[in-house]
């Protein structure tokens, strides 16, 4: 019987080793579960084969291929999307809080509540992993996915878009605009369906523009349903306020 073969690097594994000879991937890599994601957030950015400025770019040009082939096993050519996600969150929120920039003013929410939800902007950010990772779930079925093999998809593209809220900010303030405009607003949602789309046609089997249209429904979904609970949250506090 032949040795098995890393799922990373498709090295033979003699039968009595725990890691791979040659990339160092444990030999007991499998589907993706809560524990992976939990090892992935403790292990953060080490043991990872390619450069951080390569990884960019694999993430703008082909994000579902990159989280396709961590979901697949090739854990050490990436960064881990959970971490990946956590750092840039936090980097947005980071310069949401220096800047006073007042990206939920746009979304329906009045002043007070989004002042609060400002403050725990990563919160706000953090929790569409999971209520995402559940839309794909449902929209995405057939591929016969666990959950974290979804919110890995999720994870790498909040993290873009994190990113992208990051560096329009400055240059926002810079204009004297201290909260989007109207139009803004709708080209950064625009573009995320696109991206989000796009990024599914890359990671899920079947027709590409099929599953681009189902991700892109996604992403307006999941985007329907944060801001509905932003709202929701925002009257409660206000309620809450005048009690």
């Amino acid at each position: 019987m032949p040795d098995p073969r890393c799922l990373n690097c498709e090295s033979a594994i003699p039968a009595t080793a725990r890691f791979c000879p040659r990339c160092s991937q444990r030999v007991d890599t499998t589907r993706l579960t809560f524990a992976d994601m939990r090892r992935d957030l403790m292990h953060a950015f080490a043991n990872v084969e390619r450069g951080p400025l390569v990884f960019a770019r694999a993430l703008l040009l082909r994000p579902g291929e990159v989280a396709r082939e961590y979901v697949e096993g090739r854990r050490r050519r990436h960064y881990g999307p959970f971490a990946t996600l956590a750092v840039l969150v936090g980097l947005a929120a980071l310069v949401l809080n220096l800047t006073g920039y007042q990206v939920l003013l746009r979304e329906g929410v009045s002043a007070a509540p989004a002042a609060l939800m400002h403050r725990y902007f990563n919160l706000v950010l953090l929790v569409q992993l999971p209520l995402l990772g559940g839309v794909c779930a449902l929209m995405f079925r057939a591929a016969h996915l666990t959950l974290p093999e979804h919110m890995v998809l999720v994870a790498y593209t909040l993290g873009v878009r994190a990113f992208a809220l990051t560096v329009t900010m400055p240059f926002a303030l810079m204009n004297r605009t201290p909260e989007p405009t109207a139009l803004q607003n709708i080209v950064f949602w625009v573009a995320w369906y696109v991206y989000f789309g796009w990024a599914a046609s890359q990671f899920y089997p079947g027709a590409r523009w099929r599953s681009g249209l189902r991700g892109a429904a996604v992403a307006a979904i999941g985007h329907a349903l944060i801001i509905t609970l932003v709202v929701l949250a925002g009257s409660a506090y206000e309620r809450a306020g005048a009690g």
